[in-house]
């Protein structure tokens, strides 16, 4: 068929034209676009903490045990009444409270001693205010009262709280948490039954001079303990808890210049015996080991050192004196008695060992050195021990050691011969060491030089306390170092300075509780008193006989 194409041009164009109409594909007119909108700039963020203020706080010695405090904050942007605070009670509290917004808290039958009370403040953009607001106070309260014999009631002595001139030269304490500690220079014996919170003073009964340098307590029995007087020449000892003393006579049997330089009592053994043993120095090698056996009385002093048997175990140690002393855990079954003895100047060997003896209780005589390898050098191997006079030095024992078993044969000991109140005069190897049977070790306790030692627990898993001999900080010249490991099994211990040492500038003696839960420290010197720490002398709060 034939299509006449000038006709049908002009329909299909029309047909066009309407589909764009009709679909709206017509064109439409240009509009100009919408410009962005502008960044709005944020404001900074706050980084500005509140600061806080306590408002209500106890004095800072109170004979109450029930303490409130209150607080409040300020900041630049949050509005007070929306600031969160946070406390914590040191010497109390494990750790600091969440933040809440309470603005007041009052604590509860808290014990006699001293603490600090701290508070911070937070924001609403959580700056916290960075030196919290603190109240520092001492709780000094009336002890219970005791009965006399007539059963009178006769108040506790709550002065000994504070203690003005004192000083905390020695502590003992017993398997029941009875604490003994001695007043060197003063001439004082002071007790607590309640693990260092309340004291009285035993002194009455020992009629020694100054000054008064040993004490130790037995350790299967509180009531007895001893104490050594008149600058190191007597020992007088009480069988019922410091109500009585008695002279043991020991100055008749010390030859010139000796003195007692260490103390020990051994546990009961047969119905009703036990040991108070001494060691005793001159200066010059010519000390001993004296041991008193005990039946409800002293009996009479006896010399286990001159002609022993391994007292002199070679030619070249002509003498010895002798500066810690301890008998074993085991005693009623191992007879063991330690020793830390140094000797004397050349041409003897004048150097500082750990001795073993083997006491025969039965014929009352001692034999040293039996084991093999003693007397060991208290020393690594290539380094060099001083000789007498030894200015400190103490002996820790685990609670499984054995004399009878070489694999249980673990001790630790330390010495120095530094002066008092000079830091490096004397031989640089002093230091903390453990003493594996005859193996050696440095546990390296660095920058102090130890004055004693306390170990809780088993050789394989004990901890070890140490105290320093002085204060050596001189942002803390009132303030003696301790230093704490819970591996000194270990050839290379991890040893944790207090962050809060006790108050004291030397002489930081060290003892544990019966659980090893509480750490004890008497120390020596201006601010001096007994502490306390539930940390493992993370930080120490005073708790009696403050200076």
């Amino acid at each position: 068929m034939k299509i006449n194409t000038k006709s049908t041009i002009p329909t299909l164009l029309c047909l066009v034209l309407l589909t764009l109409a009709v679909s709206g594909c017509s064109p439409q007119p240009a509009t100009p676009a919408t410009p962005p909108p502008l960044p709005i700039e944020s404001p900074p963020p706050d980084a500005t903490p509140p600061e806080t203020v306590i408002t209500a706080t106890p004095s800072e010695t109170i004979d109450y045990n029930e303490v409130p405090f209150e607080w409040t904050g300020s900041d630049n942007t949050t509005p007070t009444t929306s600031l969160t605070y946070s406390c914590y009670l040191e010497g109390y509290d494990s750790d600091y409270s969440p933040f809440t917004s309470d603005t007041a808290k009052t604590y509860y039958d808290l014990p006699d001693g001293s603490y600090i009370f701290y508070v911070k403040s937070q924001d609403e953009a959580s700056n916290v205010d960075p030196t919290p607001a603190t109240s520092e106070f001492i709780i000094a309260t009336a002890l219970p009262e005791e009965e006399e014999e007539d059963g009178a009631a006769i108040p506790g002595d709550s002065r000994l709280l504070i203690v003005p001139n004192s000083e905390v030269s020695r502590i003992a304490v017993a398997y029941d948490d009875t604490v003994y500690a001695l007043d060197s220079p003063n001439a004082q014996l002071y007790k607590s039954d309640h693990g260092g919170y309340g004291w009285a003073n035993i002194s009455r009964g020992i009629a020694g001079a100054a000054t008064w340098d040993e004490l130790a307590v037995a350790p299967d029995n509180p009531d007895v303990v001893a104490v050594a007087t008149n600058a190191g020449t007597e020992v007088y000892l009480s069988i019922d808890g410091g109500t009585s003393f008695y002279a043991t006579n020991l100055v008749s049997k010390l030859g010139a210049g000796e003195q007692v330089k260490c103390l020990a009592i051994s546990p009961c053994y047969g119905s009703s015996s036990r040991e108070l043993a001494v060691g005793t120095a001159t200066g010059n090698g010519n000390g001993k080991v004296w041991v008193n056996i005990i039946d409800h009385f002293p009996s009479g002093w006896q010399d286990m050192s001159t002609g022993a048997a391994g007292w002199l175990p070679t030619p070249a140690i002509s003498g010895a004196d002798v500066f810690a002393i301890e008998y074993s855990p085991g005693f009623t079954s191992d007879g063991t008695l330690l020793a830390i003895v140094a000797t004397g100047p050349a041409p003897d060997t004048n150097d500082t060992y750990l001795y073993i003896g083997i006491r025969d209780l039965g014929s009352n005589n001692t034999t040293w050195n039996t084991s093999s390898g003693y007397p060991v050098e208290i020393c690594q191997s290539g380094q060099d021990t001083p000789g007498t006079p030894l200015t400190y030095a103490d002996l820790a024992l685990p609670s499984g050691y054995s004399g009878a078993v070489p694999s249980r044969q673990h001790a630790y000991a330390c010495w120095t011969d530094n002066p008092p109140g000079a830091a490096t005069a004397g031989n640089t190897n002093d230091d903390v060491y453990r003493i594996d049977n005859t193996i050696c070790y440095r546990l390296q306790v660095r920058p102090d030089i130890i004055c004693s030692l306390a170990h809780y627990g088993t050789y394989s898993r004990g901890k070890l306390l140490a105290g320093a001999m002085m204060s050596t900080s001189a942002t803390a010249s009132f303030a003696v170092q301790t230093y704490f490991t819970a591996n000194p099994f270990s050839q290379c211990p991890t040893w944790q300075s207090s962050q809060k040492p006790p108050t004291g500038p030397r002489l930081a003696r060290v003892a544990w509780s019966p659980n090893g839960i509480a750490t004890y420290c008497g120390t020596s010197g201006i601010q001096s008193a007994f502490s306390i720490s539930t940390n493992d002398g993370f930080t120490w709060n005073q708790i009696g006989l403050i200076d």
